[in-house]
């Protein structure tokens, strides 16, 4: 017999690497799934937060610009005595909204007017959303006024009939006599509303009534 140590073979001693077993399929569906729903969620607040910025208002105090707003919701030809005080403009995939603010130079006066258009769902609605925007800029043209007397006055506006209200009134704080005009119409641009306070030494009635009748739907 030999002293000499029997030949062991290496490979025998090595670790055997244990078999893999194939992925879960409820684990693999699962992650898929998880993945997909993650991306999902990702486009979702991507969209939101599109829609979002669309949502976000415009607003301007420059003059120009306000006067430009104001062209958008009826073209009217507004004396020069009118200067723009503030517009706010939303246009996005659901609805248009915009509104412009003009106040007379010598503080005698202030003309009013805002427009709005819904691109889908229920066109009746915008009515009522109109009515809603109007209340406010009512309240402020009306401020501090008692009415005496209000009459309607028949004109063409786009080749349509329009009622103008015409109020007389007297400002409770200056006791000056002040005349107002009111204006809704519906048009292709939307539903459209002007209101319009002057005090009397600057009021024409026919002049303002002019005006309305020339004034042309905005393309």
């Amino acid at each position: 017999m030999s002293n000499d140590q029997p030949w062991i073979d290496s490979k025998n001693d090595a670790p055997i690497a244990p078999t893999k077993k194939p992925m879960n399929g409820c684990l693999l569906a699962s992650l898929i799934v998880g993945g997909l729903g993650m991306v999902c969620l990702m486009v979702c607040c991507g969209a939101l937060a599109w829609v979002g910025y669309t949502m976000k208002p415009t607003i301007t105090n420059v003059p120009a610009e306000v006067l430009a707003a104001g062209q958008k919701i009826l073209n009217v030809k507004i004396s020069d005595d009118f200067i723009g005080d503030n517009a706010v403009t939303m246009d996005n995939m659901i609805f248009t909204n915009r509104t412009a603010k003009f106040r007379h130079k010598e503080g005698k006066g202030q003309l009013l007017m805002g427009t709005m258009k819904l691109k889908m769902g229920d066109p009746n609605q915008a009515k009522l959303q109109s009515g809603q925007m109007r209340g406010p800029f009512e309240m402020e043209v009306r401020n501090n006024l008692d009415i005496k007397k209000t009459e309607s006055r028949e004109i063409m506006v786009n080749g349509q009939k329009a009622s103008v209200a015409i109020g007389e009134a007297t400002d409770r704080t200056t006791g000056k006599a002040v005349h107002t005009a009111d204006l809704d119409i519906s048009l292709p641009s939307g539903e459209t509303f002007i209101l319009l306070r002057m005090d009397d030494d600057i009021w024409d009635e026919a002049a303002v009534l002019k005006m309305l009748e020339e004034s042309k739907v905005p393309e």
